[in-house]
């Protein structure tokens, strides 16, 4: 007979417990592998203009589909951000039978020369759009810098009623813009801000009336700038 009441206490509660975890694992495990709690609604959340809804279909009924608690939420959300027109992508339970999906849409600011096209963060993805947009040339890993640059010049070249057609980055690390006049302003490897800067500045006064004429503005001189024109002059240049 066991004569030790505070041990066959502490013995009792210990039994206790260990038959209410194995009572809550058995419910678990049940609950888990059971055919009860079925996936009764996806709820898409979001403003999706380019977002194909046949592929977020096609991965909702991969991923999507049966006992709620055993749906991989971590599966689909990584397979709805692979989708080129995701920029990010949240997938969650909502008890008892509904999983919730918020999906934020990239926004192209650009396209990129070789292919593809360029977000507000400077991610080049492959997708397509039939919108008129500036165009970028430059090297892999470069779109950040140059949306950043793209902003820079937008807003120079803004004053001036004049915008980025084109913009280029060279291996070399030398930015160009090609304006929506078709004119080219070279801007070299460095101070390329304060170039443009200076560029329109002297726009409305020296430049504006030969731009028929004019194919390129280099501003890569320290004192000054030099232009060469579509066709030779008749006469003595300005």
């Amino acid at each position: 007979m066991w004569d030790d009441a505070g041990a066959l206490r502490r013995l009792t509660r210990w039994l206790s417990v260990l038959v209410v975890l194995l009572l809550i694992g058995t419910g678990v495990a049940w609950v888990y592998h059971s055919d009860h709690f079925p996936i009764k609604q996806v709820a898409i959340e979001g403003k999706l203009t380019h977002i194909d809804g046949k592929e977020l279909q096609t991965i909702a009924q991969k991923h999507l589909v049966g006992n709620i608690f055993r749906a991989d939420m971590n599966a689909a959300q990584e397979a709805f951000q692979q989708l080129p027109w995701v920029d990010s992508a949240l997938v969650r339970r909502r008890l008892p039978d509904t999983v919730e999906i918020h999906l934020t849409e990239r926004i192209a600011i650009a396209k990129w020369k070789k292919s593809g096209l360029v977000d507000t963060k400077g991610n080049v993805f492959q997708a397509t759009l039939e919108q008129d947009l500036p165009v970028f040339e430059g090297q892999p890993g470069t779109g950040k810098d140059m949306v950043k640059h793209y902003n820079e010049f937008t807003g120079i070249l803004g004053a001036r009623d004049l915008k980025v057609k084109e913009l280029i980055y060279t291996p070399r690390s030398a930015w160009s813009v090609v304006l929506d006049n078709g004119i080219t302003v070279r801007l070299g490897r460095e101070h390329e801000i304060k170039r443009l800067q200076f560029f329109a500045e002297i726009w409305p006064s020296l430049l504006q009336k030969h731009r028929d004429r004019l194919s390129y503005v280099d501003m890569r001189y320290k004192d000054g700038f030099s232009v060469r024109y579509k066709q030779p002059l008749d006469g003595p240049s300005e």
